[in-house]
């Protein structure tokens, strides 16, 4: 009877939520322990590029990240790899703290198309030209010393939402153009120049 009124009531919130407009989440998943399963709250507003939020680092201390940019490619004849769905998208990530992003085990980045989501192992990420010529940014990050991190993706078009979600907090978005534009790319610049 309780799995019934359950089951009732997310599907009388995800309508709500495809009626209203306005994205909702059951926070926090199943699992953690930051607060009662099943919360509902509305996702915060899609930030723009340029603009920080905060997350929790590896060992729990408060990292503070940054979309300052963000690199699409499509490939050409001769490339090694090409990307799956159209494009490989590169986001510079400037990491503030004093700690280092958290292993995917515990939080993702994610490009969101509509309802589609693309992981930076989704199609042919994780082999795009520059992945290992860059900082991916698994390397602490020293107090007062920013690291920019590259995440790359395989997507289908420009634009969409950067997404990190976390089992540790709710997710956080935000807006990247649909062409090339921003800061912090200059590793993969360099690499596609001179490859």
């Amino acid at each position: 009877m309780v799995r019934r009124r359950v089951t009732m009531l997310l599907a009388v919130l995800i309508a709500l939520s495809a009626c209203s407009g306005q994205d909702i989440v059951i926070w926090p998943p199943a699992g953690s322990n930051t607060a009662p399963a099943g919360t509902v709250v509305a996702l915060p507003d899609v930030l723009k590029l340029g603009e920080s939020a905060e997350i929790t680092g590896e060992k729990g201390h408060p990292l503070t990240v940054t979309p300052v940019g963000v690199y699409f490619y499509r490939g050409r004849v001769g490339d090694r790899t090409l990307p799956v769905e159209k494009w490989f998208a590169a986001v510079a990530i400037r990491v503030e703290g004093a700690d280092r992003m958290p292993p995917d085990a515990v939080g993702q980045w994610f490009v969101r198309h509509g309802t589609r989501f693309f992981g930076t192992s989704s199609g042919n990420s994780d082999v795009a030209p520059w992945v290992g010529s860059t900082n991916a940014g698994m390397t602490p990050v020293a107090p007062g010393a920013p690291e920019v991190a590259i995440k790359t993706f395989d997507v289908p078009k420009g634009g969409g939402q950067l997404q990190w979600t976390s089992m540790e907090e709710p997710p956080v978005r935000w807006q990247l153009p649909g062409r090339t534009a921003g800061e912090g790319l200059d590793e993969v610049v360099t690499f596609m120049k001179n490859r």
